[in-house]
Formats: C-alpha cells, structure tokens, sequence
C-alpha cells in the first residue's frame, strides 16, 4: 500500500490528496443496501458494497450540511431508489443518499445546530460513515508531497504507477442487477369496432364530440425575424510544459496554489518562479502562497493540471527556456508582450477605443483644455478690486478605465491607443489578449446599409366655378326699371343719376353687361332682358419623382422650391440731410421639401425610416408703398416612424382640404319668388379641392463585389439621348 494511504480512518472534513497505483481504470463500486446503527456520539450509516474501491470519497461542508461524494459508484438498493431518513439522531435533522450522476452517489447529512463530523472505516464489502455532532472540529489541510510520480502517455490504457510500492489489484467490477422489466398493459381484442346502434328499425347516430365554438380573430403579433450572431469563443493562453506525463489521481483540499504549480513544474521537469505580490483572486487578497486550490483529477496530463490551477486562481504565466514565471500580475519585463496596430474601415477610433474599454482594456489620452483663472487685482486703498481672467490651455492625460463589481473584463491586462489621424487603434498586451481585442473589432468594424428610396410625389388641385345671372331693362315715359346682376334700379322722372354706369357686388366674378339703351340710366327703350351664366373647370397635378440613396443612420433632403416674398418691414429714419428709408425683406421658400430620415436596416429586410414632404404655394398677393409680398399655402405630411419591407411600396393618402363657397346677390322681395325669382338674382359658387398623394418605395442596395450596377432606373427618352451624347 501507498505509504500516504495510512491515514486510516480519514476525517470526511479534511484536505486529501491521494496516489494510488493501479492497473488501469479503477471498477466502479455497486452498494447493494443502506443501514443506520446509534451510537453514543451519533449513528453510524453503513453501506453494503459489491466490488470496487471503497477510498473514493471527496467531503464539503456548506453551513450546517455535510456532503460526501462516492466517486465510481453507483446505487443499487433493492427498492431500486435513493435512501432518506428524517431526524435518525439528537443534531441530525435528515440523512440522504442518492445518486449524483452514473457513476458517483451523494451523501447529505443535515444538522440542526451546527455541521456534522464524519469519520470513514471500510472493508472489502462495507463502507461505516461514523457520523457525530459533538462540536469536534474539521482536521487541518494535509501537506502537499514533496514529489509526483507520473507515467508517459499512451495511446492506450496502459498500467500506470503512482509510487515505488505496487498497490494490489482492484477487485473486479460486480455486474449490475437488471431491471425488472415491466409488463406492457394487455390489449383486448374488439370483435366489432364501433358498431352500429339500431333501435326500432333505425339507427341512431353516433355521439359527437362536442366542440366549443372557435374564439374570434385576435391580434396577433409580427413575426419575430432572424438575428445575425457572431458568435465567438475568446481563447485565453495556455502554457506549454513539453511534457506527455500524466497523473493517474490527484485528490485536493486547499492546498496553497505555489506548491501544487511547484510540484506539477517538478514533474514536467521545469522550474518555477513565483511572485505573490499584487492582485486579487476571487475578491480575495492573495496570500504569500498564492490562492488555495481543490482538485479532484484523474487520468489528466499534467499540463492540462498545471492550466487548470492558473485559470481557477487567475494568476498569471509565461513559460521562459526551462523557468515559468507565475504571479499574481508580472510584470511587463516577465511576460510575452505584443503589440498590434488596426487601421479601422468604418468605425471610428475613439468608438473602438470605449468599446475595447468597456470589456476591460486600458485607455489614456491626452487632450488640449482651456484653463481659466480668475485673479483679483487691489487698485487703492477702499477701492474695489478688479478681477483680472486669463485663459491658458493645458495638456491634461485622460485614463479610461471600468472596474466592474460582480464581472470581470476579458481584456483586462491590455493597453489601447486610438489615433484620429489615421482612424487606427494600436493594442498592446500578452499575445491572447491581443488576438481577442482583433476579434472583437473585425465584428464591429462592418459596412452600414444603404438604401434607395424613390419617392412620388402626387399634388392634385381640383377647381370649379358655377356663376348664373340674368339683366333686363324697360322704359316707358318717365318710369324705368333696370335689373343687372341681382341689382336693381327704378327710375320715375326725368332726372338723369351722377352714376351714369352700374356698379356690381365685388363678389360676383361675371360684370353684366352693359345694355346700351339711349335712355336714363342706359335703359332700353323697349323690354331687353339678358341671362348670363358660366362653368370653369380647371385642374393642377404636380408630380415629382426623385430617388435617394441614404446610409441607415443619416437623413436626405430633396428641395425643389423658389424663394418669395412674405413680409416686407419698412423703416424711415430722419436725419440732419434727409430721411432715410430701409426695407427689411423676408422671405421663405415655395415649393417642394421632402425630408427621408432612414433610421435602421435590418437582417431581414425591413427598412425603418420616416418620410416628411412639404409642399407650398402663394394664395394671395398684397402690394403696400414698401412692394408687393405673397402669403404661402403649405401642406405637410409626416409619417412618424415606419417599418417597410424592401421592394414594398407605402402609400400616403387621403390628406385631402376641400372648401366650397356659395355667393347669391338678389332683389329684395323679388329674388325671392319661386321659379320668376331667379331672373332677380345671380348665384355664384366655388369649389376647390386639393388631394396630396406620396408613395415611398424602398430597395436596399447590395453593396458587395458581386452586386449588381444601379438600382433599376430607367430614364425618359430625353435624357437616354443625353446620356449617350453627352457633347450634345
């Protein structure tokens, strides 16, 4: 027997490391049944085994529960369950054992006050866990051996040897009960399936399924589109020891990290140098020794036991010639340092620089600040004093660096410098560190999406004008009558008016005529009568089609306007010499403005953009002694934030403004008489309505080299010939 395996019977509490040589894989243990036996301090938990190694047991105390792993051992209890049993002794509220995995089982023993102390005694076919909870406390870590026998590696399991003494050889692996198997349910035999009910001469219909009426549509939410991921595993260094051997089983405790890194350099026939000075691991401050470390490890290489301890404890190393470098943190002149500088394409130094920050790297930056200083300067004795302020600009060192709480950055260790001048940012730090920095940039270093959006833009103005009137006139003697335009004028005498022509309301778009009698008031000398009436129709279209080509994140303008004036501020000044005038002119722009904000384009082809055309138009024109100034007519459309497939049209409609407006001049008391009143009046009406249409279709354009020219533009013949002579 292996001389470290004397420590018989072993506290479960305590720090373990074991070697045990043995011929290949050791067999896997069966425990066949579960007893409970009092004792005076507390209650022994025996365990009846088959086969195996009863050794395997790694202990943990978490409060007042201790937990016992059986390593290469599997429950076979006849019930073919786990074992439990509640309050079994005084201090003890509950006993467990069930299987963890395949190939290991768990015992959990809960205290009620305090946590539970084991002590194990095996033999060939059973495992006593003496259980007490007395207050007896956990036994001190063991040492770490000063030496490690390994064996080389092999393709194959071959016998390996942990010391100089041959272990005997592990019994072999009892065969496992089967399981009982269980009876699949009987199947009956049915003469006629569904048979028919027939009940005086007539069948009866079979029994329906009752179904409940379907529920009414509910909204029902966009499909959720597809992600684009890149994924990527950082790939921290490792050290190379140029070793093949492997440790057949190393089981420890909390041994101190310097000792165990030691023991793995001795056996890989390396040497260490060890510096426990700065940095934390695990929240923890590292001890002279370095951090503890528990490992349970069998049939592992001890290069891959060596990396292991590195990346539980977070030290750092660096393999020089025959000498590894081990730390909490080296510094620069024992580690492999690297540096690499990236000229960016698309993304910006200073946004790659945060963004490298952000997962742990280190940043400074020197920046020009202005500095001012406030002095104060005593001129005489009760006078106040005079500030005086000077600005001086300073060269200050900007440091960027994010210390996190509950994470830590991958990248911490590393420097970045970002140069604007030439958009690149140079790394600096050990050579995996780098290669993770590299990888991040080259995901976020990509193309934004472009987009061309064509627009139509549709301006219908629709007009109509209804105007009726009618103009009679008669004279007989010295009475006369005249009737124009819903005016009318009775004449008795001969007397002659001092308006010689009839004037009309301003409203009424049609002048009557003037009739041209040689009497008073240009009245006929016999009965005229005149009906006037017109209908004007007229209509305006203004179509524009432009087509933009927009980067997501940046908005495009189209403006097709022409400017006009809308206020006029005139401004006399009287002067010694004279007055002097001064026009103060305003004007805006009338026409088309069309705005495209293209906001995101995704994965999955939608565009998110917002659309804002604005049309205007003069109404009306004033003139003063200043100059004439129009006043404009401005309709506008504003999406709002919408979200279009590629290749979809969206139409904006229905901004519609009709107005319609009626003017009646009339004779009173005879305008309105039914049917004979209308030769008394004159009806005019107005009628406008103006419709604004815009249709926005979008189409991402494929910017890479096996993209097609263009975005599928066809020109009028007009400007194909002026593509093709451009001389012309």
């Amino acid at each position: 027997m292996n001389p470290l395996m004397k420590l018989h019977p072993i506290l479960l509490s305590s720090a373990l490391v074991t070697m045990v040589a043995q011929p290949g894989l050791a067999a896997m243990t069966s425990i066949t049944d579960i007893s409970l036996n009092a004792t005076d301090t507390g209650l022994d938990l025996v365990f009846k085994t088959q086969g195996g190694d009863n050794s395997n047991i790694f202990t943990v105390n978490q409060g007042n529960t201790l937990q016992a792993d059986i390593t290469r051992a599997q429950l076979n209890l006849p019930d073919g369950g786990g074992f439990t049993q509640a309050n079994p002794a005084p201090g003890i509220s509950q006993i467990s054992v069930v299987p963890l995995d395949a190939n290991s089982v768990r015992v959990t023993v809960s205290g009620i006050d305090q946590s539970p102390v084991g002590e194990i005694a095996s033999s060939d076919d059973q495992v006593v866990l003496s259980i007490r909870n007395d207050g007896q406390t956990t036994q001190a870590p063991t040492p770490v051996p000063e030496e490690l026998v390994t064996v080389p590696d092999s393709t194959s399991p071959s016998t390996i040897a942990q010391s100089t003494e041959a272990a005997p050889e592990a019994a072999p692996e009892a065969p496992s009960e089967a399981a009982p198997e269980v009876p699949a349910p009987a199947e009956f035999d049915v003469l006629v399936p569904d048979p028919e009910v027939i009940i005086d001469g007539a069948p009866v219909p079979r029994p329906q399924v009752q179904q409940t009426p379907p529920f009414l549509p509910r909204a029902v939410a966009p499909p959720v589109g597809d992600i684009a991921v890149a994924e990527g595993s950082p790939a921290f260094g490792s050290i190379n020891l140029g070793s093949n051997e492997r440790i057949p089983k190393l089981l420890l405790r909390d041994a101190p990290a310097r000792e165990v890194l030691s023991l793995l350099a001795r056996a890989a026939g390396l040497n260490l140098v060890f510096t426990p000075s700065g940095g934390e691991a695990q929240g923890d401050t590292v001890s002279a020794d370095g951090p503890p470390v528990s490992l349970d490890i069998e049939n592992e290489s001890v290069q891959d036991v060596f990396n292991h301890v590195l990346r539980v404890t977070g030290l750092e190393a660096n393999r020089v010639g025959r000498s590894i470098y081990v730390g909490a943190t080296l510094p620069v002149s024992a580690q492999s340092v690297t540096a690499r500088t990236l000229r960016l394409n698309q993304v910006d130094s200073a946004v790659a620089t945060n963004f490298l920050v952000a997962l742990g790297a280190e940043s400074a930056v020197s920046r020009e600040r202005l500095v001012t200083n406030v002095n104060a300067v005593e001129v005489a004795e009760g006078a106040p004093a005079l500030t005086e302020t000077q600005t001086t600009t300073v060269d200050q060192i900007e440091v960027s660096r994010v210390d996190y709480e509950d994470s830590q950055g991958i990248l911490r260790g590393l420097q970045v410098v970002a140069d604007e001048r030439t958009n690149s940012v140079t790394m600096i730090g050990r050579a995996d560190l780098v290669a993770i920095a590299t990888d991040q940039l080259t995901r976020i270093d990509i193309r934004r999406r472009q987009v061309a959006v064509n627009l139509r833009v549709i301006d219908i103005d629709l007009n109509a004008l209804e105007a009726f009137g009618t103009s009679f006139s008669f004279q007989t003697g010295l009475f006369g009558m005249l009737s124009s335009g819903g005016l009318g004028i009775i004449n008795i005498g001969d007397g002659t008016p001092s308006t010689q022509s009839l004037q009309t309301p301003t409203g009424t778009p049609i002048s009557p005529v003037n009739l041209g009698g040689s009497g008073v008031n240009a009245t006929a000398g016999n009965f005229l009568l005149q009906l006037l009436a017109t209908v004007r129709n007229g209509n305006g279209k203004i179509i524009t089609d432009p087509t933009l080509i927009v980067q997501e994140g940046q908005t495009a303008t189209v403006q097709l306007t022409q400017d006009v004036v809308t206020e006029i501020e005139q401004t006399v000044e009287v002067t010694t010499t004279g007055t002097v005038t001064t026009l103060d002119i305003t004007t805006e722009p009338a026409g088309l403005i069309l705005q495209v904000d293209v906001d995101r384009i995704d994965d999955n082809g939608f565009v998110s953009l917002s659309v804002a055309p604005s049309i205007s138009a003069p109404t009306a024109t004033f003139t003063s002694d200043a100059g004439s100034f129009f006043l404009l007519s401005e309709r506008q459309i504003s999406s709002g934030q919408v979200r279009v497939r590629d290749g979809q049209t969206l139409l904006l409609s229905g901004i519609i403004q009709e107005t319609e407006r009626s003017t009646v001049n009339k004779i009173p008391i005879l305008g309105d008489i039914p049917i004979l009143g209308a030769l008394f009046r004159s009806t005019t009406t107005d009628n406008q309505r103006r419709e604004l249409i815009v249709l926005l279709t979008p189409q991402i354009l494929d910017d890479s080299d096996q993209s097609v020219f263009g975005y599928q533009y066809t020109p009028s013949e007009q400007v194909q010939e002026i593509l093709e002579n451009p001389s012309r």
